[in-house]
């Protein structure tokens, strides 16, 4: 099941609660352990996009330090999942596609439909706009494309954006990419509700 934001909050149902189960099934020092995650006071504090999410343990309830987003449906459940089955393993610095992912092939053309494309079409004629609201994520900046820059979605999980822009010749472009780690952290379908997530929230910052 793709975790969408497009999908009605019921289809949500069954993942949110198997993902809430095997957390109340896990004990709290192996979730430590693995993952090096902080916990106090029954919640997990996990960083990831310029904040900290909370995971009330064992409910598996989530929310966030920046209240004025609410925490999407979807996020919660890759939250839950990285707790899980996520690591504190350091990234490899060996970008993959998503396309490279396991399975990535099925769900590829949604990907760039719903994860790359908005990105050209808001972006391509203005990354100065872009390097602007992608700041608001915590974005890291790099030397790749016209315009490159890493967002840490989650710890030990960075999102790569690089862009080349576009003028009245060529058409602009985008890819977005994994660090090769993150086959052990996250399921695919949770990389690409991750990458169509925070597109949709470099959308709304342009706003």
């Amino acid at each position: 099941m793709s975790l969408s934001e497009s999908q009605e909050p019921k289809a949500y149902k069954p993942a949110m609660n198997k993902a809430r189960n095997r957390l109340a099934r896990t004990e709290v020092e192996d979730i430590i352990n693995q993952t090096d995650i902080s916990f106090e006071n029954n919640h997990f504090i996990i960083p990831g996009l310029n904040q900290e999410y909370y995971v009330e343990y064992p409910s598996g309830e989530v929310s966030n330090s920046q209240q004025d987003i609410p925490v999407a449906i979807g996020m919660k459940i890759v939250i839950l999942h990285f707790l899980t089955r996520g690591n504190n393993w350091s990234p490899t610095n060996k970008l993959v596609s998503y396309k490279e992912l396991p399975n990535g092939n099925v769900y590829e053309d949604a990907f760039q439909r719903e994860a790359v494309q908005p990105i050209i079409d808001s972006f391509s004629y203005n990354l100065t706009q872009l390097q602007k609201v992608a700041q608001k994520l915590g974005a890291s900046f790099i030397n790749k494309g016209d315009l490159g820059f890493k967002i840490n979605a989650l710890p030990t999980v960075p999102v790569t954006y690089i862009l080349w822009s576009g003028d009245d010749e060529l058409t602009g472009g985008a890819n977005i990419l994994f660090d090769s780690s993150v086959i052990t952290k996250l399921h695919t379908e949770d990389l690409a509700f991750l990458g169509e997530y925070i597109t949709s929230l470099l959308l709304k910052f342009k706003e």
